[in-house]
């Protein structure tokens, strides 16, 4: 029964050390995957200086050579010039001891030069009239505002888009019978559809897009804004003279706005737009379906994405130019202003997911984070942990991450260039990128294998972010 029992013990024990010297084994295994990917990428970029500082030192010669060819050009013409001025000056010279010899030489004619008097007040005058300062540019009539006509007044308003100094106005105006108007009157055109899904904003700006939806002629569009809390038929501001089908506004923080949108010709604006709501809390964005990989599934209201555990062959899979076609991916519409934005993601703890910014212009067929385009935080499920990277260029740094984030903050600055990762449950940073942004960059989400992930927008960043995001490394 002894022999039994410590039978069955050794044989726990030897259970016990088997799993140990797995984990240990699978640790060796990941400290070599991370030593050989670190010494690669090492190498890689040591390659990539070396070959920079070669193509610099070379364009660098090709450039002084070809500044020292101009030159030494230059300075043989030079020569050239200073030998031919040298040979005309001895000639000149030679001419001059031989009249100097001649000693009958005489000058019948005076060499004295009358000089007449000339009476240059008039050309004073007209030049002193000249007016120095340029015309101005011809004005840009607004739309008339509906009922701003009387039987004996008319209210005009006009815009002058220059830097064009003005004394005053000359008001023309002619008036017309009905006979000669009767059939050349233009029907006012119908109006606008904003295209809501595509608005986006920030905490000063938003940018606006709708579909024209006319059959008449347009010459241009007007955007009219309200706040909120005033009433819907005051307008605290509009914007004249739009030649497209957008508009970027510039707002204020913390306010709600009504905007709406008309649509101008020559015989008025129309009715307005339907309105859309605007707030300036923080950012908001909806997400890019024509940059969607396939299998990956967009909700109705553009804030979830799905991927489906359902493997499509590839000869039923649709890619276009525009989509993602390696990584189930999907790209944000972020607005177009270098400022600050700020956005959250809610995920599964069972989720692999690839989170960040890319360019709009990222390689579709490149994972994001792979690339010199993209830079995302990707969970990894391991059967012993939760691993965490934050790639860019196909690197990552070696950051242990000890309570796993199931809501990640991500905080984009364009002027200290830098994209921040957050668990906003901890309100712990997590890691920040520090980089120059040469064009706009637009929020990315890509999901490894099936699942789910939900964006949290129009949210004000909280005050651990805007106090800690600053560069880090």
């Amino acid at each position: 029964s002894e022999l039994s029992k410590c039978n069955s013990l050794l044989s726990e024990r030897t259970t016990q050390m088997e799993n140990f010297a797995s984990n240990l084994e699978e640790i060796f295994i990941t400290v070599e995957e991370n030593f050989g990917r670190q010494e690669q990428n090492l190498e890689q970029h040591y390659n990539d200086v070396l070959q920079t500082l070669s193509q610099r030192r070379h364009e660098r010669i090709t450039a002084l050579q070809d500044e020292k060819k101009l030159k030494m050009e230059a300075l043989y013409g030079e020569l050239l010039s200073c030998g031919r001025a040298l040979d005309a000056s001895k000639e000149l010279i030679e001419k001059a001891q031989d009249l100097n010899q001649e000693e009958n030489l005489k000058m019948p004619i005076s060499l004295d030069f009358v000089i007449p008097s000339t009476d240059f007040s008039d050309v004073k005058q007209m030049m002193e009239s000249i007016n120095v300062v340029p015309a101005p540019s011809a004005p840009v009539m607004n739309p008339q505002v509906s009922n701003s006509a009387t039987a004996s007044t008319l209210r005009v308003c006009w815009s002058l888009f220059s830097d064009d100094t003005v004394d005053f106005y000359e008001l023309y105006c002619r008036h017309i019978s009905e006979d000669s108007t009767t059939g050349t009157m233009q029907e006012v055109p119908s109006p606008p559809v904003i295209r809501e899904q595509e608005c986006t904003s920030c905490s000063d700006a938003a940018l606006i897009r709708w579909d024209s939806g006319n059959t008449n002629p347009v010459e241009s569009y007007t955007l009219e804004l309200s706040e909120n809390s005033l009433s819907k038929s005051s307008v605290t501001e509009s914007i004249v003279a739009i030649p497209t089908c957008e508009c970027v506004a510039q707002l204020q923080p913390w306010k709600c706005y009504v905007i709406y949108v008309r649509a101008v010709n020559i015989g008025g604006p129309s009715e307005r737009s339907q309105p859309i709501t605007i707030s300036t809390t923080g950012t908001f964005f909806h997400l890019l379906r024509e940059t969607a990989h396939p299998s990956l599934s967009v909700s109705a209201d553009g804030f979830t994405m799905f991927y489906l555990d359902e493997d499509l062959p590839l000869s039923d899979i649709a890619f276009s130019d525009n989509t993602f076609a390696s990584c189930v991916a999907v790209l944000g519409d972020l607005m177009p202003v270098r400022g600050q934005y700020y956005w959250e993601v809610e995920v599964d703890e069972q989720t692999e997911y690839r989170v960040g910014v890319a360019y709009e212009d990222t390689q579709r067929s490149s994972y994001l984070g792979a690339n010199t385009t993209s830079w995302c935080m990707r969970h990894i499920l391991t059967p012993s942990r939760h691993k965490y990277e934050f790639l860019h260029n196909g690197w990552s740094p070696d950051v242990r991450i000890t309570v796993q984030p199931l809501r990640i903050g991500i905080f984009l600055d364009y002027e200290h260039g830098t994209i921040s990762f957050y668990n906003t449950h901890l309100q712990q940073h997590l890691y920040t990128f520090t980089c120059c942004f040469h064009h706009f960059v637009l929020p990315c989400f890509a999901l490894d294998k099936p699942g789910a992930l939900s964006l949290r927008n129009g949210l004000a960043p909280p005050c651990y972010v805007t106090q800690t995001a600053r560069p880090h490394h």
